[in-house]
């Protein structure tokens, strides 16, 4: 049985509509996916109706942004939501004061970037995106691209929006320790997505393992890593999953699929998979949301 639980759609920073996505997810030969747009829940209900037409089992989850300190310096995290109830009061408004936090940093790099590129506008942003989708970095790229700038996308991710660039514009989200908590109030199962992976750019990798932060996480309810996923390197995966081992977490392996071009062109369906024990594992603690399934588990 073949496993992705970390997929993007149009509702966020994916290039794919859903109509367009499930197709390709079932093409791919994957049985159990999981649709984890950022910050918000708005393509569940379809997302569940497309997976039954196709005969796949659907696992609801959400990218929720997040901070955290490597060595007293903050960071940001991206915490995996599975199976969380997206009406608990507390979850519905973190997903809020996430997707305003988001338009708000939107609005502060389209500032920073006018100087030398005066055509881009923060309205010239939202024309390209998609109705209540979640506005990020994707967003800013399409909407360089269509000055007419540049003659090749990858010098935006590389150039402008790249996080080292001095136009970047980080999102001030609240502490992970408290959001693990609150989606575990909201009987959902937190995992940490790529690790690690992005400390100061997308390559990066840390020198040392910041254990006791992962401790308090796992104190606080973190009930799984993310430990197999083509931004984490082989080095850390090992670090990882001796880690998770010795505290008994899920750990899941996943493609990030956002699309067929772009920056993420690498993470194709499916290129990291999870096992159907951890799945299991991760049903058997969601309690704010049923699964939707088309097979014998």
């Amino acid at each position: 049985m073949k496993i992705d639980l970390h997929i993007h759609s149009r509702f966020s920073d994916g290039l794919d509509e859903l109509d367009e996505l499930i197709p390709k997810i079932s093409e791919a030969g994957i049985d159990v996916f999981a649709l984890t747009d950022h910050d918000r829940t708005d393509g569940w209900d379809q997302a569940a109706e497309l997976a039954r037409k196709h005969g796949l089992s659907f696992i609801p989850g959400i990218e929720i942004t997040t901070q955290g300190k490597f060595n007293d310096h903050p960071f940001g995290i991206h915490l995996l939501a599975y199976l969380p109830d997206p009406s608990h009061p507390e979850l519905k408004q973190l997903l809020q004061e996430n997707q305003l936090l988001r338009e708000v940093r939107m609005k502060q790099f389209v500032e920073n970037l006018q100087p030398d590129y005066p055509g881009l506008t923060y309205q010239h942003v939202i024309e390209g995106a998609k109705a209540l989708s979640t506005l990020g970095r994707p967003d800013l790229v399409d909407a360089l691209w269509r000055l007419g700038t540049f003659t090749d996308v990858q010098e935006i991710w590389e150039g402008p929006v790249a996080k080292g660039s001095p136009y970047y514009v980080s999102i001030k989200a609240r502490d992970v320790l408290e959001i693990i908590k609150i989606v575990r109030n909201a009987g959902g199962v937190p995992v940490m997505a790529h690790p690690l992976s992005r400390l100061d750019s997308d390559d990066n990798q840390p020198l040392h393992f910041p254990e006791k932060h992962f401790e308090l996480m796992v104190e606080a309810g973190l009930l799984g890593l993310e430990t197999s996923h083509i931004e984490v390197s082989d080095k850390m995966r090992i670090v990882l999953e001796a880690f998770a081992a010795k505290h008994d977490l899920i750990t899941t392996g996943s493609s990030d699929y956002h699309g067929p071009k772009g920056k993420k062109i690498a993470n194709t369906l499916a290129v990291r998979t999870t096992s159907l024990e951890m799945l299991k594992r991760i049903i058997s603690a969601g309690t704010g949301t049923a699964p939707t399934l088309s097979h014998q588990l």
